[in-house]
């Protein structure tokens, strides 16, 4: 790959106050092509030949101005190149008019993260559950470092970003290795893009927390039910638990309830394709409804619920606990838990819990048998009452 960059100026174009456009001009391969700067220079006052300005007068600051912007330029072209010779990948006009007008972006890794994020959610390959938590991510990260280009990102970085979210935010070892990992899917897509990085993630791996959902009790479902109940409950708190409830008898996601029609009930039970696996191959899921979880239907077309986004559910939920004095944190994705649990623990067997909820894999429905195990161990501290 021959290449050249020459600053010229446009003198044949000379504006009223006596200066003329400034190019970048480029040969690649004995081809050429021409960058505008946005900048103009008096005409007299360039060394054609040597390709560079001249100063207008003894002490001339916007000559120095120009020329780091001049520069700044060339080097950006010069990383082209640069990037394109060491992967060895073709670079014709196009590709480079295409590249120089984007290369500050791909530079900076915040610009690309946003934009990547961005692009993913239009094309509807992240939920907008997915992108609120990759947004908080970069957020959060921005907090920590205000500019950050690719080769900011060292594994030093990311060790000073993993103390500060612990010892600063007072975040747990959960939420600092999401934090992570969401900004590791961003580092391997500029990889899969094409930007040349030393990946810091060979050096700092993302730990795998293991989480244990939280669950409720028959006697909790059973306090919701009877708040359910009441009649001077606020529309808000109903609208809420009326599908929240719902969820623990049938273990459907919050993604799946924002979307189950009226018609998916098919000879007393809900069938639909979940949300979440639609561009996959899982088949149809089909569950029998059983007459608690028929209570909470009370529409015969359209949409079976009205829904609130997920942030304002969980909020509404969280002050649903705090009225009933629990000190669990409750969420949308408690209800699919609490199904789950229950069912193991009512006697029900985990192959038809698993296709009750949808899994590919019988491993992902054991975690609901070890969480009912792991309650009934809990529960034989009852006999405490003989120690005291």
């Amino acid at each position: 790959m021959k290449t050249s960059i020459r600053l010229i100026i446009k003198d044949d174009h000379i504006k009223r106050d006596g200066t003329a456009p400034l190019y970048l001009q480029v040969f690649l391969d004995g081809k050429m092509i021409r960058f505008p700067l946005d900048l103009s220079w008096s005409a007299a006052h360039f060394d054609k030949k040597a390709g560079r300005l001249k100063p207008r007068q003894k002490v001339d600051t916007l000559l120095n101005d120009h020329s780091l912007i001049i520069q700044g330029k060339q080097a950006e072209l010069t990383e082209i190149f640069t990037h394109y010779r060491l992967s060895k990948k073709d670079l014709s006009i196009d590709v480079l008019k295409k590249e120089y007008y984007n290369w500050r972006n791909r530079q900076n890794f915040y610009d690309f993260y946003e934009r990547e994020m961005n692009d993913r959610r239009k094309r509807k390959k992240i939920e907008q559950p997915t992108y609120v938590c990759h947004k908080a991510s970069l957020n959060k990260l921005k907090r920590f470092k205000l500019v950050c280009t690719f080769q900011d990102l060292t594994p030093k970085l990311l060790e000073n970003f993993r103390a500060h979210m612990k010892n600063t935010l007072g975040n747990g070892p959960a939420t600092i290795e999401k934090t992570l990992k969401d900004i590791r899917t961003y580092v391997h897509l500029a990889e899969r893009d094409g930007v040349t990085l030393d990946n810091p993630f060979k050096v700092i791996k993302v730990k795998h927390i293991e989480t244990i959902p939280e669950v409720l009790t028959l006697d909790q479902v059973q306090q919701l039910l009877d708040l359910y109940d009441q009649a001077d409950l606020s529309p808000t708190w109903y609208c809420v638990l009326q599908h929240f409830l719902f969820n623990c008898f049938t273990g459907l996601r919050i993604s799946d309830i924002q979307r189950v029609r009226a018609e998916h009930i098919i000879d007393g039970g809900l069938v639909f394709n979940p949300h979440k696996t639609r561009n996959s191959k899982t088949k149809t899921v089909s569950i029998p409804l059983h007459a608690i979880a028929l209570r909470f239907v009370s529409k015969n077309a359209g949409r079976l619920f009205d829904t609130y986004t997920d942030q304002y559910v969980r909020r509404v939920l969280h002050k649903i606990a705090e009225h009933l004095e629990w000190t669990i944190k409750v969420g949308t994705h408690t209800a699919r838990h609490t199904f789950g649990t229950n069912f193991i623990e009512l006697g029900g067997d985990v192959v038809t819990l698993k296709e009750y909820m949808g899994h590919g894999k019988i491993q992902t429905t054991m975690q609901y048998v070890h969480l009912s195990d792991r309650r009934k161990r809990e529960q034989i501290s009852v006999f405490d009452h003989f120690n005291k």
